[in-house]
């Protein structure tokens, strides 16, 4: 439930705002769906890297110029071990790895934070 509640929200705010509205996102659903911290953690990075995958994806699709070859070239900087490797893969491989960090941190300190301002239970 968590994951597709990631989906949807960070899917929606994405669209209309930034590209860090993921981690409110992440921040605000994991604080209000009680969860322990390492699956919250691994939860919202798995969604937040899913949906980046996805926008990246749009992207490449929606494009009419070559831009995920541009921007690999700025990652790679002409490295000949990286030349075989599509562009849109590698593209999505660094925007996944990004995602999942940001979301995967923000869906851990909405877990801890919920910890600290909640009595505990006993």
């Amino acid at each position: 439930m968590l994951y597709t509640l990631i989906l949807l929200l960070g899917g929606v705010s994405s669209y209309f705002g930034p590209w860090w509205t993921i981690a409110p996102v992440c921040f605000v659903s994991c604080f209000f769906l009680p969860r322990k911290p390492v699956p919250a953690f691994w939860t919202s990075a798995f969604a937040s890297a899913t949906l980046w995958i996805g926008y990246s994806i749009y992207l490449h699709l929606g494009a009419q110029t070559d831009l995920t070859s541009r921007v690999a070239g700025i990652f790679t900087a002409g490295l000949p071990a990286l030349a075989d490797v599509p562009a849109i893969a590698l593209v999505s491989i660094i925007a996944a790895c990004v995602a999942g960090l940001i979301g995967g941190f923000s869906g851990l300190a909405g877990v801890k934070i919920s910890q600290l301002t909640r009595p505990p239970r006993g």
